[in-house]
């Protein structure tokens, strides 16, 4: 199988940030092929909310262009996120309650890291955001270390487009995307996109207590916990390819080639 160079996978919830992210990679990018990646590691309510947005953008760019894969994640959040639940409690205490999305994240990035080097997808994005940055996983410190590990263990280019966007909702309305307006308003229960059980409480924590109250705690924190996650990530993404009888070391070396031919530097 090539590499796919012009193909890219987004980590889609089906949201006004992954959409527009999405969006962005075909516009302003010149992307010929999105993958929407939503993964779905058991605990995430109204998945089926995702198609709604994942419609709209098959019907502005195409279903040759644009395709939405639900991918079970499962045994990455087993491995990732809740293979140590016992230590990080005692590790970090309260401050788990903020953390559980930075491991949560993890896990989907290592199902779908897996999904890229199996199809030789290079490149991954998401749609993070500067204004949601209380929350650890969306820290430029967390996606830049993310981005380092992931182009140097596997050759996957991860970026974040629409980092410095602060109203996805109202560029997907200028775009003719979005099915409806003022869709940032919408709390818990949305309309076009998954619900967490840990998001809630974790966004409130990480605003008023975790951000204002514990900066250098939380940035170091961060760091030390994607540290000890990231063996685990590693690990799972070997394992998945080896179950679908292929070669992580060629892959990756295949996927390095293609980005030093392009010029491609870790983002």
């Amino acid at each position: 199988m090539a590499v796919q160079e012009r193909h890219v996978t987004i980590l889609f919830s089906g949201g006004t940030d992954s959409t527009l992210a999405a969006a962005r990679m075909i516009l302003e990018h010149g992307f010929e092929r999105v993958t929407l990646l939503t993964l779905d590691p058991g605990y995430l309510f109204f998945l089926e909310n995702t198609r709604v947005h994942a419609q709209a953008l098959e019907e502005r760019f195409g279903t040759e262009r644009v395709r939405h894969v639900i991918l079970p994640s499962r045994d990455a959040a087993k491995d990732v996120l809740f293979a140590e639940v016992s230590r990080d409690l005692s590790r970090y205490g309260f401050n788990m309650a903020a953390l559980v999305c930075l491991g949560c994240r993890l896990s989907m990035h290592a199902a779908a890291l897996a999904f890229n080097l199996r199809e030789r997808i290079p490149f991954i994005a998401d749609g993070s955001v500067a204004i949601q940055n209380a929350i650890p996983e969306q820290m430029a410190s967390t996606l830049a270390r993310n981005r380092a590990f992931y182009f140097e263990r596997f050759g996957i280019w991860h970026t974040s487009p629409i980092y410095d966007e602060a109203a996805s909702d109202r560029a997907l309305e200028a775009l003719g995307i979005a099915r409806q307006t003022g869709l940032k308003k919408q709390f818990i229960l949305f309309d076009t996109q998954y619900t967490c059980p840990f998001g809630v409480p974790a966004d409130v924590f990480a605003r008023l207590v975790y951000k204002p109250l514990l900066a250098s705690t939380r940035d170091r924190e961060s760091a030390e916990y994607s540290a000890a996650k990231f063996p685990r990530l590693e690990r799972h993404v070997e394992a998945s390819l080896a179950a679908s009888g292929q070669e992580l070391a060629t892959i990756v070396a295949e996927l390095k080639a293609f980005h030093a031919r392009r010029g491609t530097g870790a983002a």
